[in-house]
């Protein structure tokens, strides 16, 4: 399967997600809903990696990739945690658009930070996702 394929698996299951998050965390604290969800997904992706053929001591130690890497964990640790503890206090039409904000941030600092081409039309979609957070988070 190429990158769309993976994508659209993507867009769909994690569509999914905020609701069924927001149903559980009912009766379920944020704390706990987010070390369970996530103990599956880390849980999942072992199984998956091991079941490719990946070692992990192959690709992991002290080195540039490994500790942005690294960083990348810490920080998403950050963004999910705080993430479900959004979902816990807010309505999911809020939050979920707010958050959904990561793209258009992304793709900025894409831009500014790794040297990405900025195209016109790339500008335009920026500008479109901004207003469309704002319209959808009201």
């Amino acid at each position: 399967m190429d990158w769309f394929v993976w994508t659209l698996i993507s867009l769909v299951f994690y569509s999914l997600m905020p609701p069924l998050v927001k149903e559980a965390m009912k009766t379920i604290p944020s704390w706990v809903a987010v070390t369970v969800t996530n103990a599956i997904l880390c849980t999942s992706a072992f199984i998956v990696a091991k079941a490719q053929g990946y070692r992990f001591s192959e690709y992991l130690g002290f080195n540039r990739s490994s500790l942005l890497l690294y960083g990348a964990g810490i920080v998403l640790a950050v963004a999910i945690i705080s993430y479900y503890k959004a979902l816990e206090l807010g309505s999911v039409s809020r939050v979920v658009p707010i958050y959904g904000m990561y793209v258009a941030l992304s793709s900025l600092i894409g831009i500014v930070a790794l040297g990405e081409r900025l195209t016109p039309l790339k500008g335009l979609g920026l500008l479109f996702a901004t207003l469309s957070i704002l319209l959808l988070s009201r």
